[in-house]
C-alpha cells in the first residue's frame, strides 16, 4: 500500500484562511473624520471669539464706503490709465490684507471703496498714496505739543476733484516752512532746525504737506505716532525700487518686523551706503506719505539688497501693523493722491431678511431631500441624512475659520454655491447605492454586493467631483466679485463631498452590511430588488430546465436504432 502523498494544494486552503484581511476595519476612517470635526471646532473656540457666527458679506450685513478723492500737484485732471492704475493696485491690497468681499468703483476722478462690517478705517488705509522714500536722518527731537487750533472745513478741492487755489497755496506754505533745496546753506537748514519745534505733529493736525513733499529736498517730518519731530535730508532711495515687502518675525527676538527687498539701481546703492554710514551708526527714516514710518540706526553693514523695519523698543510692531505696511509697501506707490472722505455706512442691500429668505429655501429643500432618501432608501437614507449633517457641520467650521484666518465673507451668491455642492455631495451617495442595488439584482447578498458596488461607484464619484473642482478654479481665477465667493464655496464643498463620502459614508455602509438587523430587506430598503434577483433566478432555472428538456428529447427522437428494437421487443 502506497501512502498518499501530501501536496501543496492540501496546504492552500489552511494558509488561505489564516491570512489576515487587508481591509480597512470601517471605524479607523469614521474615527478620523470625527477628530478632523473635534479639531475644527476647537479651533473655532479656542483661537477667537466663542461664536460660531461666519463674517457676512456687503449684501448681507451691510458695509462701510470711504470715497477717495484724487488729486494732482498740478491741478489737471487725472487722467483714466492713472485712475484704472489706482483702482488695480487698490484691489492688491485689498487682497494683500484678507478683506474679502471689498468693492472698488471708479466714479467719475473719485475711487469708492466699500468694505464689510463698520471699519472705516480699514477703508482708508487702502487709500494711502504710499510715497515711500529713504531719507538719512539730520536731527530729531521730542514732538511739542501745540495750542488747538480752530477747525477748519475740509473743502480743499474743487467740483472736479483738483486742489483749489487755498489748497495749492497751503502746499506751497508748507514747502517753504519745512523744506529746502537740496543743496541747502547752513542758514536755511538752522531755519528748518528752528520750525521743528512749532509744527504741529498731533494725529488730528491736517497736513497740506501730506503727499506732497519734495523728494530732492531736505524735509521737516513727524512720526507717525506724532511723537517726533524730525529733519531728513533729500531720499536716496525711491520707494518704486522695492521689489517685494513681508511681515514676518525675528528668530532671535521674536519680534515683528517688516523685511524690504530692493531691485535695480537700489539694490546695488544700499550696500555701498550701509558700509559707510554703519561706523557713524546713522539714522535712516522711511517716509511714507511725508510721515517718518521707520527711522531705524544702520549697526553694520547690510549685504544683499536686503533690509528690515522694525518698531522701536517703546512701540513695537504688532502683527496687525507690520502687516498692514508690508501690504502697502509691497504694492508700490499709487499714481495719484486721495483725500478720504469720512466713512458712512452702507445698509444691506438684500439684508438679513434675504438671508433667512433663502436659508428657509435652503432648509426646505434639504428636508425634501431627506423625505425622498427615507422612502426610497429607508436605511440608506438615514445614512445618507447623517452624511449630510456631518459635511455640513464640516463646512461651516471651516468657514468661520476661514472668516477669522484670510477675512472670507459669506454673501449669497457664497450660500448658493454651498447648497449646490451639499446637492452634489447628495447625488455621490446616489451614485454609490445605484451601484449596489445593480449588485444585488445580479443576485449577491447585501453584505457582497457593497465592496463590489463601492469599487466602481469610487470611480465615478472620483472623475465627477474631479470636473466639478475644475469649473469651479476656472471660475474663481477668472471672474470678479461675488461670483468668486460662489467658485470659492463650490470647491470647497467639491473637497468635502470626497471626503465624507470615503470617511464618513462608505464606512457607514459597510458597518450596516455587517448587521444582521440591517441587512434584513424590510430595513434596508432592497427588499424590491433582492425579489428581482430571486424572480430572475428562478426564471433562470427554469428556462435552464426546460432548454435540457429539449436538448434530451431531441437526443431520445434522433435515435432510430432505440425505437426499432423497442418495437421488435414489443411484438
Amino acid at each position: 500500500m502506497t501512502t498518499p502523498r501530501s501536496t501543496g494544494k492540501a496546504a492552500s486552503p489552511a494558509r488561505k484562511r489564516s491570512r489576515p484581511s487587508r481591509e480597512t476595519p470601517p471605524w479607523r476612517p469614521l474615527v478620523a473624520f470625527l477628530a478632523l470635526l473635534a479639531v475644527v471646532y476647537g479651533l473655532v473656540y479656542f483661537t477667537g471669539p466663542k461664536t460660531l457666527e461666519p463674517k457676512l458679506g456687503i449684501d448681507l450685513q451691510g458695509g462701510t464706503r470711504v470715497t477717495l478723492t484724487a488729486r494732482t500737484e498740478d491741478g489737471k485732471e487725472p487722467t483714466r490709465s492713472q485712475l484704472d492704475q489706482a483702482k488695480q493696485i487698490i484691489e492688491q491690497r485689498v487682497n494683500g490684507l484678507g478683506v474679502a468681499g471689498s468693492e472698488v468703483v471708479v466714479t467719475g476722478n473719485n475711487l469708492v471703496i466699500t468694505v464689510p462690517g463698520q471699519d472705516g478705517a480699514q477703508a482708508k488705509s487702502l487709500g494711502q498714496t504710499a510715497r515711500l522714500y529713504v531719507r538719512p536722518v539730520i536731527g530729531a527731537v521730542p514732538a511739542t505739543p501745540q495750542p488747538p487750533k480752530p477747525e477748519e472745513p475740509e473743502d480743499d478741492k474743487s467740483a472736479d476733484g483738483t486742489p483749489t487755489e487755498e489748497a495749492a497755496a497751503a502746499i506751497a506754505e508748507q514747502r517753504k516752512l519745512r523744506q529746502a533745496p537740496g543743496d541747502a546753506s547752513q542758514q536755511q537748514l538752522e531755519a528748518l532746525q528752528q520750525y521743528m519745534s512749532k509744527i504741529d505733529c498731533s494725529p488730528t493736525a491736517n497736513d497740506p504737506l501730506l503727499g506732497n513733499d519734495k523728494p530732492d529736498e531736505y524735509l521737516v517730518a513727524c512720526s507717525t505716532d506724532g511723537k517726533e519731530v524730525y529733519l531728513l535730508g533729500p531720499q536716496i532711495i525711491d520707494g518704486r525700487d522695492i521689489k517685494d515687502a513681508a511681515a514676518g518675525t525675528d528668530p532671535q527676538t521674536g519680534e515683528w518686523v517688516v523685511t524690504l527687498e530692493f531691485k535695480g539701481k537700489a539694490a546695488s546703492f544700499w550696500p555701498k551706503y550701509t558700509a559707510q554710514e554703519a561706523p557713524n551708526r546713522t539714522q535712516t527714516a522711511f517716509t511714507l506719505d511725508s510721515r517718518v514710518v521707520s527711522a531705524p540706526a544702520i549697526n553694520e553693514p547690510i549685504p544683499g539688497g536686503q533690509t528690515r523695519i522694525s518698531g522701536s523698543s517703546a512701540d513695537p510692531f504688532t502683527e496687525a501693523s507690520s502687516n498692514e505696511l508690508a501690504n502697502v509697501l509691497k504694492y508700490g506707490s499709487l499714481p495719484l493722491s486721495f483725500n478720504a472722505s469720512d466713512a458712512e455706512t452702507v445698509s444691506a442691500t438684500l439684508g438679513l431678511s434675504s438671508l433667512r429668505a433663502g436659508l428657509i429655501a435652503g432648509a426646505i429643500g434639504l428636508i425634501a431631500v431627506f423625505l425622498y432618501a427615507l422612502a426610497y432608501y429607508r436605511m440608506l437614507g438615514i445614512l445618507t441624512i447623517l452624511s449630510l449633517v456631518l459635511s455640513g457641520a464640516m463646512v461651516y467650521g471651516i468657514i468661520v475659520l476661514l472668516g477669522r484666518w484670510i477675512g472670507f465673507t459669506l454673501d449669497l451668491a457664497g450660500i448658493a454655491g454651498l447648497i449646490i455642492g451639499i446637492g452634489m455631495t447628495a447625488d455621490s451617495f446616489v451614485v454609490y447605492f445605484e451601484r449596489i442595488k445593480d449588485e444585488i439584482r445580479e443576485g449577491r447578498s447585501f453584505r457582497s454586493a457593497v465592496p463590489r458596488g463601492w469599487a466602481s461607484a469610487r470611480r465615478t464619484i472620483w472623475s465627477g467631483n474631479a470636473v466639478s473642482f475644475i469649473a469651479a478654479a476656472v471660475i474663481y481665477i477668472l471672474a470678479i466679485g461675488e461670483v468668486r465667493g460662489f467658485a470659492f464655496t463650490l470647491g470647497l464643498t467639491t473637497i468635502l463631498d470626497v471626503m465624507v463620502v470615503f470617511l464618513v459614508t462608505h464606512p457607514l455602509v459597510v458597518l450596516a452590511s455587517r448587521s444582521s438587523f440591517m441587512s434584513k430587506p424590510s430595513v434596508n430598503g432592497l427588499g424590491a430588488v433582492a425579489e428581482v434577483a430571486r424572480e430572475r433566478k428562478v426564471a433562470a432555472r427554469r428556462q435552464a430546465a426546460a432548454k435540457a428538456g429539449a436538448t434530451a428529447a431531441g437526443a431520445t427522437s434522433s435515435n432510430p436504432d432505440t425505437d426499432t428494437s423497442e418495437k421488435g421487443s414489443a411484438r
